[in-house]
């Protein structure tokens, strides 16, 4: 992405220089370095935006990955106490029998 950002702003300076040479007029050099730098800190704002989008997006997938195991391994301690719970009941039935 940062390649290509510096290669359309190497290009735009080249069109800007190519239009100054070809027309020697200042009035057309301001405007075009004006609509290059505008355009730079456009798309620096929206990058900005973007990565913050992004950041949020990956914060709450790791938030939703931490709940899924800490839920994993409290079904697992259940069913390990269950385990444990159903041979203390079938060693009361077998002492209750006897």
């Amino acid at each position: 992405m940062k390649i290509l950002f510096k290669l359309i702003t190497i290009s735009l300076l080249a069109v800007i220089g190519y239009l100054i040479y070809t027309t020697h007029s200042k009035m057309i050099a301001l405007t075009g370095a004006i609509g290059l730098f505008a355009g730079i800190f456009y798309m620096q704002s929206f990058i900005f935006v973007l990565n913050d989008k992004i950041k949020s997006y990956k914060r709450q997938v790791e938030k939703i990955d931490i709940s899924d195991s800490e839920n994993s391994s409290k079904v697992e301690v259940l069913e390990q106490k269950i385990v444990v719970l159903e041979k203390a009941l079938k060693n009361a039935l077998e002492n209750n029998n006897n």
